[in-house]
């Protein structure tokens, strides 16, 4: 009788473990598939940014910048959290660019425990590439695809050609919110009941929470879904309140997200112009090209001299493959209304991805869009909606793959993970460059800084001599020093600039040191610490060592490449314009 009883209790203990072995087996598949995707990465973990198709590091310091500033609030209760040090004295300049917000409370510990800040960048990195195949997977299943093609799944969802092309820009590399508010949402047309709306309300909250303008590009698609899911369930009643209800929770929820960022972007204006967005939007030709760190050049590499919006080509294996799952899936008449739903937001997806580029009898579609969703104006890249085309392929690819399974025994199930494996390397894109990183912002200089007592806020010249992104790059590794001396810059880089930035760091350029503009930045923006680049001290040292300057800055600190002076104006330096 012992023996007997043990049996069903046993067998209870391994159905339980089974699903959770499952989970982290794919969960190990997608983290794996990750370090493939990113490949060299995994050797310089704490030592290297990844640039994907980026040529300079100024966006993956920002966002690991962001992080560390998540990070720096968190024990404050998020105090001052919209107003973060650059462009100082401005407010809510953290709002400038993506928060980062669900990534950085994640990985906040490891910046308390000292972490190397590249690891941590890496880590958000690789998680969310991982998430990002796991949602896939999580679709894949909710459509009735089997174990295998669901592993299958993951492993496209890792290796998007989207994901290879914006590998460096993290803000926008997360999909996996949206992916499994669709997952949530078709669990909901067939069940209804409040879990699967929570999962889809939930997932959509990560989206936003991750990233804020992906989240804008994908809105409508899971908002059609809601809609599919309704027709589902043939509009009744309880599933109406049950879905809007959740929602409008949702929506509340994040209304501590959304309202301070609305705040701020109107308070300065901030929107895209048209030349800008057009500029972004992708052309017909931009799917006809691979990103620049493909390993297979046919078609061919998209060419950094022809824009930014080139790369988007999905890949032939698995376009072809989620063109079959389409086709058998709606012969089977098996979910019609989803797959419809799938296939044709594939197709949205690109056309959406020509923003202003797509043009119906002089009609622009995407611009229309741009006056009816809130926040769309401060979009200025809509070729990225071809991610939303992209994700979705796998998920369709996957139900071909599992009848492919079903064929025959063993050779249906070997030609399904061949050609799935085959489909996920087709659209591989490593090696990729990498940028060194040290693995701490501490150094003779920002210790100085750190030490000193008193609220300092610092200018740190020179100055961009240009408005590209590579000519931020200094002043993004000034934002990464930033994290160990903790000290207010007037300098920055961001999404956006505030107003007359751009004159600002043009008059620096040309003309400081001046004894105007010492007294512009003393007494407009409270600077009384000035960090300036020993290599660029000597070109200009006649002037900083003319007697209207001296009489501003004293000598306080001469390390490694750098010099540091104390600014205190005399007391009647700038009480008339200079010369007067």
């Amino acid at each position: 009788m012992r023996y007997d009883s043990a049996a069903p209790l046993g067998a209870t203990v391994v159905t339980k473990i089974l699903p959770l072995l499952r989970r982290l087996a794919l969960f190990g598949t997608c983290l794996g598939a990750s370090l493939v995707a990113t490949w060299p990465l995994v050797g310089s973990l704490a030592s290297a940014l990844p640039l994907g198709t980026e040529n300079e590091a100024t966006v993956p310091l920002l966002n690991t910048w962001s992080l560390w500033w998540t990070a720096d609030r968190l024990p404050h209760g998020l105090t001052g959290f919209w107003t973060a040090p650059i462009f100082h004295p401005l407010e809510g300049t953290f709002a400038f660019s993506e928060p980062l917000f669900l990534q950085g409370v994640a990985l906040s510990p490891l910046w308390w425990l000292g972490a190397p800040p590249a690891a941590i960048y890496n880590l958000a990195l690789l998680l969310t590439l991982a998430l990002n195949g796991l949602a896939t997977a999580a679709l894949a299943q909710a459509l009735g695809a089997t174990r295998q093609a669901q592993f299958l799944a993951a492993i496209g969802g890792v290796v998007l050609p989207y994901s290879a092309k914006v590998l460096g820009v993290l803000p926008v590399l997360p999909l996996f919110g949206a992916l499994w508010a669709l997952a949530g949402l078709v669990r909901f047309g067939k069940e209804g009941g409040w879990r699967p709306a929570a999962v889809a309300v939930a997932g959509f909250a990560a989206q936003f929470l991750a990233t804020q303008q992906m989240a804008l590009l994908c809105l409508p698609f899971v908002l059609a879904a809601g809609g599919v899911a309704l027709f589902e369930q043939r509009f009744r009643l309880r599933a109406i309140a049950i879905l809007a209800g959740i929602g409008a929770v949702g929506a509340v929820a994040l209304l501590p997200m959304i309202l301070p960022v609305s705040r701020i972007h109107e308070k300065y204006g901030f929107t895209r112009s048209e030349e800008i967005v057009r500029a972004l939007s992708a052309r017909p030709a931009d799917f006809a090209t691979r990103p620049s760190t493909a390993r297979v050049p046919f078609p061919p590499l998209e060419s950094s001299t022809e824009g930014d919006t080139g790369g988007l080509f999905p890949g032939a294996l698995v376009s072809g493959l989620a063109l079959v799952g389409a086709i058998l899936a709606w012969r089977a008449r098996e979910r019609r209304a989803w797959i419809a739903f799938l296939a044709g937001s594939v197709v949205v997806g690109g056309l959406l991805a020509l923003g202003l580029q797509l043009e119906i009898a002089g009609w622009q579609p995407f611009e229309t869009l741009r006056r009816i969703v809130p926040g769309l104006r401060t979009l200025r890249s809509p070729f990225r909606a071809a991610a939303v085309a992209q994700a979705l392929l796998p998920v369709l690819a996957a139900l071909a793959l599992a009848r492919l399974a079903a064929w025959k025994r063993p050779t249906g199930p070997v030609l399904a993970v061949a050609l799935g494996l085959l489909a996920a390397a087709e659209n591989l894109a490593s090696p990729g460059p990498l940028s060194p990183t040290p693995s701490t912002a501490k150094s003779d200089w920002t210790e100085w800084l750190r030490a000193q007592p008193g609220r300092l806020i610092v200018a740190q010249v020179p100055f961009p001599e240009g408005l590209h992104v590579s000519d931020y790059e200094r002043d993004a590794w000034r934002m990464f020093a930033q994290t160990w001396h903790r000290r207010p810059l007037i300098n920055g880089y961001s999404g956006y600039f505030p107003s007359g930035y751009g004159m600002f760091q043009a008059d620096i350029d040309t003309s400081f040191p001046s004894e105007r503009l010492l007294c512009m930045m003393s007494l407009n923006l409270g600077v009384n610490t000035l960090v300036v680049d020993k290599s660029w001290f000597e070109v200009r040292r006649s002037g900083f060592e003319s007697p209207e300057v001296r009489q501003f800055l004293i000598p306080a600190f001469s390390g490694d490449g750098i010099l540091i002076f104390r600014v205190n104006p005399p007391p009647t330096a700038c009480l008339a314009p200079p010369g007067a």
